[in-house]
């Protein structure tokens, strides 16, 4: 690139930090407050969720604070079309050097590389200005793709990073996307239908943020679509250099419309077979995992708790967004499936490890977790309402015997559910109301 047209392109890049505005992202004081540490953020996370503005919300709160200069800050998305010609260290390292000698001034740099992923050989630069500059540099780099990001981390920058992941928007911030702050009960009861509608949105379009600035449910639908076309033909089958590309979409439909439902490899296979389409099983399941690899899906498995341990071979999968779910099959909406994916997205933005529970004659338990911190164990029961038909179904699942989980939380989250709390055959059902739990509302037991 010529260098004059790429000093212009950095200048403009940090005129565009000043100019971005939006709701703050739960995710930022968190990274936020890292920044006083030496190793490098990352930020992961699936296409179109948000990545580009938070890292631009940052810049713009530290040059707010003077914590940097606005010169001081590089800024390349190497999506841009200006930045196809930088795609390895070597081109990457003559934008660096340029920056340094005719833009930035006296003083530390943040350095801000936005889908890195499209750079060849990326962290040999990346290891290369930390080590050189140590001090005077921090460095954010983003990424929508793990396999990409996770064999580099692993072997050329281990132990020099922190990584971070960013989701769709939450239900709390969709809200806040509408200018509806809820905090309390009282926040709560006052706007109950504004959420109520709102939450039946996002039950259907998802919480992609830019979903939010289309109105028309028919463009909503063909946004999505083009969401999905983008990963799998970018993040999947370009990546990864697919050899049957019509595969990847069957497999990405037929886990999407079984969100939540038991799925084998053996059942995945039968039904591309079905499809006319022959493919052995090791190649099924490494295209499950190019997939999972662009945050498209993700996987849990089945726990025993009582012999306290993981049986790999009995999956569940859940959508990154219930809109690309339901962007595969307007037709076929199993709502509470839809719910369950939502408390499952919910779960993994609090940094919960998930697996799912299965009983005699063939009951499940939605999802066992474990706190990453203490280790403690919460089983949930997620259901759309509670009547005398499922309510004995709904409180079984969650009496199983727990051995090794003697002090584990038991919560039933009702969509149309009240908040209180149950005790059964001496042990307490706390069924809450799913979404006071997801925008993070106590329950206040008053006696």
């Amino acid at each position: 690139m010529d260098a004059n047209i790429v000093k212009t392109f950095i200048i403009e890049m940090q005129g565009s930090l000043l100019k971005v505005g939006g709701i703050k992202r739960y995710s930022e004081d968190q990274i936020y407050q890292s920044f006083k540490s030496k190793p490098i953020k990352i930020i992961t996370g699936f296409r179109r969720s948000g990545k580009s503005f938070l890292v631009k919300q940052l810049a713009k709160r530290l040059i707010n604070e003077n914590t940097y200069k606005l010169s001081n800050i590089l800024y390349l998305n190497f999506e841009h079309y200006q930045l196809r010609e930088i795609n390895n260290p070597e081109t990457l390292d003559k934008v660096f050097k340029l920056f340094r000698r005719e833009i930035a001034q006296k003083g530390k740099m943040l350095l801000i590389f936005d889908e890195i992923q499209m750079v060849n050989d990326w962290d040999k630069f990346i290891r290369t200005i930390y080590e050189m500059y140590g001090e005077e540099i921090e460095i954010i780099i983003t990424g929508s793709n793990s396999e990409l990001l996770s064999s580099e981390l692993g072997t050329n920058l281990a132990g020099r990073f922190i990584e971070f992941s960013l989701f769709p928007f939450s239900f709390k911030e969709y809200l806040k996307y509408y200018n509806i702050e809820i905090e309390n009960e009282v926040d709560f009861v006052r706007n109950l239908d504004e959420i109520t509608t709102y939450f039946n949105e996002y039950r259907s379009s998802g919480g992609l943020p830019e979903i939010c600035t289309i109105m028309n449910e028919s463009a909503k639908f063909s946004y999505l679509q083009g969401i999905v076309s983008k990963v799998i033909l970018d993040d999947v089958i370009k990546r990864f250099n697919i050899k049957n590309p019509d595969i990847i979409e069957k497999i990405l439909y037929f886990l999407n419309i079984n969100i939540g439902n038991v799925v084998s490899f053996s059942k995945l296979g039968r039904y591309l077979k079905g499809m006319n389409n022959e493919i052995n099983s090791d190649t099924v399941i490494s295209y499950v995992n190019c997939i999972i690899k662009a945050f498209t899906l993700f996987e849990i498995n089945k726990l025993d708790w009582k012999q306290n341990r993981v049986f790999e071979t009995t999956k569940k999968f859940y959508s990154i967004d219930t809109g690309i779910v339901n962007s595969f099959d307007q037709t076929v909406r199993n709502h509470s499936k839809l719910l369950e994916n939502i408390v499952f997205i919910e779960l993994k933005r609090r940094n919960q490890k998930i697996y799912f529970g299965t009983l005699k004659g063939g009951k499940e338990i939605d999802f066992v977790t474990k706190e990453s911190l203490n280790g403690e164990y919460t089983k949930y029961q997620v259901t759309v309402e509670l009547n005398e038909k499922n309510k004995k179904r709904e409180i079984d699942n969650l009496l199983v015997e727990d051995k090794f989980l003697q002090n584990c939380e038991n919560i039933l989250l009702v969509l149309d559910g009240k908040c209180e709390n149950i005790k059964v055959q001496e042990k307490l059902i706390k069924q809450r109301n799913l979404i006071k739990w997801l925008l993070g509302i106590k329950y206040n037991h008053r006696h």
